[in-house]
């Protein structure tokens, strides 16, 4: 690699070895993750407003409420 995509030329060159590189996008978040994050975020709270709901409504107990709260989270992560 002797420059980035984005870089004009300098001549120097510089070398690296395959696990000297991370995988993946460095740097400003893809669009695709950046919409990813906004719908996981959403769905959270959509979810957290749902047991608000049950919880006013007495149709679940607090300690229900925290319980189905933590497994939507990790739904939503996996």
């Amino acid at each position: 690699m002797d420059k980035a995509a984005f870089e004009s030329h300098d001549g120097e060159v510089a070398n690296f070895l395959p696990g000297d590189l991370e995988s993946g996008h460095v740097g400003t978040p893809r669009n695709s993750h950046r919409m990813n994050d906004a719908f996981t975020a959403l769905k959270l709270a959509a979810g957290t407003d749902l047991v608000a709901v049950a919880m006013e409504a007495g149709v679940i107990t607090a300690e229900q409420g925290e319980q189905i709260k933590a497994v939507w989270a990790s739904h939503l992560q996996s």
